[in-house]
């Protein structure tokens, strides 16, 4: 699939797992908009473009996989100087807000999960680099093409690009990530499965991508679930008997997790515990304005149509934004 060069940010970066340097082919952000969303709360976009297919950094070299704000490429001392310089104002601006927020009764929410893995740990490279032969099983598929992983992204190929965020999901796993990283990891590689089987017009490739998409949606719920659990007031626990770390969400990111959740699960055939979360979504909002109420309305449309189980479609909500985790 040739794709307009100008589409593209290429930047020189440096692998920090394998210190090997490579050219990061990024979409410009100015190349696309939302149009709609899934029933799940997949973001569509206008045009022909699908950013979740370059959303991904990959190391052609040791297959070192993360969205771009995970990567953390090595760095010279002018670049870290110049990154500390704007990581101290963008500090500042923070603590700005927070007490304009504050006088207004509002609280403005910092994605500790998300901050934490905005920086590599040492003993997350010993770990990245000794699971090295499981990146390089993992990318059979890409490695058989011949070319850079990296190209092939510039391409727009599509196995690469579901490739790319289950390599993502495994270094995430590695580096410790969350279940509500981790979840969103897998939505956005099921949402990318879906966007390529809509690309092809292979049959045989299509049935390979929505059996992608099926078993990463299933991930996705399986995270999102526990994420959901994470947030409760009371103590929750894992099969295991593991008590689940609790996690601060704002409501509404609550409110769209449990969304997500609605949706995916309907999808999947699991209609009972669909209903389940729709019931919460409706019963929790009573009171809701802006986007929380903007997912009741789809709650109860999704409630009213109980056979349901395609992907029905919806307008964006007010002010919608792309998810932290949607890179």
């Amino acid at each position: 699939m040739a794709l307009n060069e100008k589409l593209f940010f290429p930047k020189e970066i440096v692998c920090p797992v394998c210190t090997k340097p490579f050219t990061r082919y990024a979409l410009r952000k100015t190349q696309f908009s939302l149009d709609k969303r899934d029933i799940d709360y997949r973001p569509t976009y206008l045009g022909d473009i699908k950013p979740r297919l370059f959303a991904i950094s990959l190391c052609p070299h040791c297959f070192y996989a993360a969205e771009d704000k995970y990567f953390c490429p090595s760095m010279s001392d002018d670049e870290r100087r110049r990154k500390d310089y704007f990581a101290s104002h963008k500090s500042q601006w923070e603590a700005q807000n927070r007490v304009k927020a504050a006088s207004s009764g509002q609280q403005i929410w910092k994605d500790q999960a998300s901050e934490k893995l905005k920086t590599m740990a040492p003993e997350e490279l010993a770990i990245l680099r000794k699971i090295s032969p499981l990146l390089q099983k993992a990318a059979a598929d890409i490695i058989a093409k011949g070319k850079p992983a990296n190209e092939l992204q510039k391409e727009g190929d599509l196995d690469t690009a579901i490739r790319a965020w289950e390599l993502s999901a495994i270094c995430y796993k590695a580096r410790r990530a969350n279940h509500r990283i981790l979840g969103y990891t897998y939505l956005n590689g099921a949402w990318t499965a879906r966007d390529c089987a809509g690309m092809t017009t292979d049959e045989k490739k299509k049935e390979d991508y929505e059996a992608f998409e099926a078993a990463f949606l299933r991930e996705a719920v399986s995270f999102l679930t526990i994420t959901n659990k994470a947030t409760s007031i009371e103590d929750q626990f894992m099969p295991d008997g593991t008590r689940i770390t609790k996690e601060n969400l704002p409501e509404s990111r609550i409110f769209e997790i449990m969304y997500i959740l609605a949706g995916a699960n309907r999808l999947l055939g699991n209609i009972d515990e669909s209903n389940k979360f729709l019931e919460q979504i409706i019963y929790g909002g009573g009171s809701a304005q802006g986007v929380m109420l903007w997912f009741v309305k789809q709650a109860r449309d999704m409630r009213a149509d109980a056979s349901s189980s395609g992907a029905g479609e919806s307008g964006p909500p007010p002010d919608d934004a792309p998810p932290e985790e949607e890179g």
